[in-house]
């Protein structure tokens, strides 16, 4: 059990449980996010729907989240309305409808969910990204599941028997809340072990009626907790900065093949990864993977120059405010010192640290992160 507590003035309180080793990866293909579906759609047991208009006539958001590592149940409310909002919260892990009803409510509204996905091209192309890098492992599974039908009400009860206190972490922001009558309903349970896979390189390629390809790309980025602030720099002025990062560079500005191109960290505790994606006109799509090859490849053998350093410092150094200027915001960033094991004020010690990054350091950095070349594409073309 953890609690990360931010005091705010503001009347409003945001109060998360965060379940880690709950996500996709830690649970039979498809049942987190079934369990996830049912929590945000069929209430407890004894008021079912009507669970959540009560609610929201309160202006009381409750919301489970999930992705492939842990679960969030997160409710934000107005500080008045803090004694409703947190005897409901508990309601709902006492006496979750969990009923066969609901059950198979949650199946067929999933299934439909699934179904319209296969129209999001992005989301196919993201995906089979996963499928490629992460082969025969659990990461390779979308988050939502392949097959539906093979999930039972029984699968559900038994993973939700592993939102414990022992894998707990609270969240409150805002006027303190009691977290002793939440410890009191959860059980004892211990963990599921924590998982860690290494990516590999490959290639997806699939065939759709599309108008142009979609293609994404990924890389192994075995980057330490002390490096952080390093690829945060490289990776700003490869992809994530948009107009002046090398692949929006060209990419669109000097080539035209996409309107956009970028590529950014992608850290986790069960995986660490470069990824990016573009689109481009179908006629384009071999030149534009070969340049994203040629591009990353140039990119870790000669590094970067000290003009494009500076521009990323001060883009960096300067729009930090922005991205810690709301209550949520400040609460994910604690959240996030604590899950990937920062510790508390790392944030505000890496911005000394970009600050100080000369070049030599930054470029040997790069040199020392050539794992970058392994890259492996998902494509969604004609």
């Amino acid at each position: 059990m953890y609690l990360i507590y931010q005091e705010d003035k503001l009347g409003r309180t945001i109060f998360e449980l965060v379940f880690k080793n709950t996500g996709s990866i830690y649970a039979k293909d498809g049942v987190a996010n079934f369990l996830a579906h049912m929590l945000n759609t069929k209430g407890t047991l004894k008021e079912k729907e009507n669970f959540y208009k009560k609610l929201e006539e309160k202006a009381i958001n409750l919301q489970v989240t999930l992705n492939k590592e842990y679960t969030t149940i997160s409710t934000v409310f107005l500080n008045e309305k803090s004694n409703i909002a947190i005897k409901n919260l508990i309601n709902l892990l006492k006496n979750p409808n969990f009923s066969y009803e609901a059950f198979s409510k949650s199946k067929n509204e999933i299934k439909a969910k699934k179904k319209s996905l296969q129209n999001n091209n992005d989301y196919i192309a993201s995906k089979n990204l996963f499928k490629v890098m992460f082969k025969n492992t659990p990461l390779e599974r979308e988050v939502i599941g392949e097959n539906i039908d093979d999930i039972s009400l029984e699968d559900i009860k038994n993973h939700f028997s592993y939102f414990s206190k022992e894998n707990i972490v609270f969240i409150n922001g805002g006027k303190k809340i009691e977290i002793e009558p939440f410890l009191e309903v959860l059980n004892n349970k211990k963990p599921k072990n924590e998982l860690v896979f290494n990516p590999t390189s490959g290639e997806i390629v699939e065939k759709k009626e599309v108008e142009q390809s979609y293609i994404y790309f990924g890389a192994p980025f075995d980057v330490k907790k002390d490096e952080f602030y390093l690829a945060k720099i490289t990776t700003f002025i490869l992809g994530a900065g948009g107009f002046g990062s090398r692949m929006m560079e060209e990419i669109r500005v000097k080539r035209g093949y996409a309107y956009s191109a970028y590529a950014m960290n992608d850290f986790k505790r069960s995986y660490k990864i470069l990824r990016g994606y573009l689109q481009t006109k179908l006629e384009n799509t071999e030149d534009a993977i070969n340049l994203v090859k040629e591009l990353i490849n140039n990119f870790s053998t000669k590094g970067i120059t000290q003009e494009e350093l500076d521009s990323a410092k001060k883009f960096l150094l300067g729009s930090e405010p922005l991205r810690n200027e709301t209550l949520a915001q400040r609460l994910l960033r604690k959240f996030n010192e604590y899950y990937l094991d920062l510790k508390e004020g790392y944030f505000e010690k890496e911005l000394k640290l970009i600050e100080k990054a000369s070049l030599d350091e930054v470029n040997e950095f790069i040199k020392r992160h050539n794992e970058i070349n392994n890259l492996s594409f998902s494509i969604v073309t004609k």
